[in-house]
């Protein structure tokens, strides 16, 4: 004999179902508010050091903010993470920053970078720290930093004035993803 489903509780059901896309697509556009938020918000004072995140198409414009605040004494040291660190300590020293102040963090993945970044800060000392990077990355890089015990202030810096749509959905999963999966 079939049993049969009540017309209640398939209705039941379907609610559930819909609280619970209601529920995600809200949780998504909160990160995409804090993501936009974030990526506009810049904390100017003179920081001890400059995490420069390197990548895409913006890490000419990371270099320039961070060589600026190297030349106004606002960074007494720049680290470098990201991919092609080598590449940005060479366009550091063409730009007339000094060697012994750039530091290339150890390491592919730039979470295992921040962390590292860490290990170095903590070594010296050096406790006021400014995260120059693209601005739609912001809010994940300052979580991932939060995360391996670094508290930093954001300065985000691109070759590209305002943030796309499609970036801010892709940073979207991508926090989500850090959030959820590879904390």
């Amino acid at each position: 004999m079939r049993q049969q489903i009540s017309t209640a509780a398939l209705w039941r059901s379907l609610r559930r179902v819909l609280a619970m896309v209601l529920l995600l697509a809200l949780i998504g556009l909160a990160t995409g508010v804090a993501i936009v938020v974030q990526a506009g918000r810049s904390d100017l004072a003179p920081a001890e050091a400059a995490i420069v995140m390197l990548g895409g198409s913006g890490s000419e414009a990371r270099l320039d903010r961070a060589r600026q605040w190297y030349v106004e004494g606002r960074v007494a040291r720049i680290l470098l993470a990201g991919s092609d660190t080598a590449a940005g300590r060479a366009a550091l020293l063409a730009r007339n920053v000094k060697d012994e102040i750039i530091s290339e963090l150890p390491g592919s993945d730039p979470r295992a970078q921040l962390a590292a970044a860490s290990e170095l800060l903590a070594a010296e000392q050096l406790h006021s720290v400014v995260l120059i990077a693209e601005p739609v990355e912001t809010l994940r890089w300052l979580k991932i930093a939060r995360d391996h015990g670094l508290t930093l202030h954001s300065l985000p810096t691109t070759a590209q004035p305002d943030l796309r749509l499609e970036a801010v959905g892709l940073e979207i999963g991508r926090y989500l993803r850090y959030i959820v999966l590879d904390r």
